[in-house]
């Protein structure tokens, strides 16, 4: 007997005949409505389980690095850096207590310049160093093994200047022919935005003479006449002040947003210390996280490592961090070293990026 003709049965005995028939259909229509109601509860649920699995899998903020099971195989490490707002992510990184939470004691140690630290790292009295790209690919050019470990700083227009004497007469780039010019290394960066500046300007690298100086001895030399013009970095930009005057911007239109200076080491180093390299890179990696989004962090740290007073900080111009080594930006420094000569060939980025 079907499930309606038990309904008609069950209710024919109370039923005039003539309603028979609309009573079991209404009945029958009810429990239609139940099933159709339970059916559309569980697609809700189905659906329901089927948006959260899939928003758990949607993308979000990146994980931060495993750390691996094993400590840092060099639990203290030497890191050469320069007086200047390009080494603020080692330093607040430091502050922060960033490198003591990977394991590593990191003790900085400051250079006078990329060609001054080259040579220590390779003699291995520093374990890491700051270098401008320039320097590194000219080193490599001539039979040296260094890698670049981690990016440091991307210039801003006011960031890197030529310098006079506030009493000085020079008023043009094209006035300091037959003049010297202070760089804080020869063969690196800085000297390449002065060959390029002095070319803008109708000159030649044979026009001038360009002599090495250590960026803090820069002004006290400049003003009481070792030498004509300097290059500055800041905060020694605004460190100068009234004593001197800037002559030209070192980073006009061409080298706008260039990528200055990262961090080096040995290959060889590279390939023994993978755990403290990845460590030293987690660590930098917040550091400029953090300065990213709150980039007051380089102007109260960079007083702690170099002469420089808050309000010359606080007045200080500065670039950006880069959170990771950009490929494409590192091509295009190695482009400009290539094409002002120097360097003899196009420089293998392969053989310069590692770990």
């Amino acid at each position: 007997m079907t499930w309606l003709g038990e309904q008609l049965g069950r209710i024919a005995d109370d039923m005039p005949e003539r309603d028979l028939a609309a009573r079991a259909v209404a009945v029958h229509q009810r429990r239609r409505r139940n099933v159709m109601a339970f059916a559309a509860a569980a697609v809700v649920v189905v659906t329901m389980i089927a948006v959260t699995v899939a928003v758990r899998a949607l993308p979000g903020e990146p994980r931060a690095a495993a750390r691996p099971s094993a400590p840092p195989e060099l639990p203290v490490i030497k890191v050469g850096t320069v007086p200047t707002v390009e080494s603020a992510p080692v330093f607040v990184a430091q502050s922060e207590g960033y490198f003591q939470e990977e394991g590593l004691t990191v003790q900085p140690v400051v250079v006078t310049g990329a060609g001054a630290a080259t040579p220590q790292v390779e003699a291995g009295m520093l374990d890491l160093a700051y270098t401008d790209y320039a320097t590194l690919f000219r080193a490599n050019e001539k039979g040296k093994d260094f890698r670049i470990v981690a990016g440091l700083y991307r210039s801003s227009p006011g960031d890197l200047a030529i310098v006079v004497s506030a009493k000085s007469r020079i008023r043009t780039v094209r006035d300091l022919k037959r003049k010297q010019i202070a760089v804080p290394n020869l063969g690196g960066l800085g000297q390449l935005t002065v060959t390029a500046a002095l070319k803008r300007a109708g000159l030649k690298p044979r026009d001038v003479v360009m002599v090495e100086k250590p960026y803090p001895e820069m002004l006290h030399a400049l003003n009481s006449g070792q030498f004509d013009a300097a290059l500055l970095a800041e905060p020694f930009v605004t460190v100068g002040g009234e004593r001197s005057r800037i002559l030209a911007d070192a980073i006009p239109r061409e080298f706008a947003g260039l990528h200055t200076a990262g961090l080096a080491a040995t290959a060889e180093w590279v390939r023994k210390h993978p755990r403290t390299l990845a460590a030293f890179q987690r660590a930098l990696a917040k550091a400029r996280h953090l300065i990213a989004s709150d980039p007051r962090q380089v102007r109260e740290v960079v007083p702690t490592y170099t002469k420089t007073s808050p309000e010359e900080a606080a007045a200080m111009t500065f670039g950006s961090y880069p959170a990771e080594l950009d490929m494409t930006e590192l091509k295009r420094v190695a482009d400009l070293t290539h094409a002002h000569g120097f360097t003899e060939r196009q420089v293998d980025l392969g053989d310069a990026v590692g770990g």
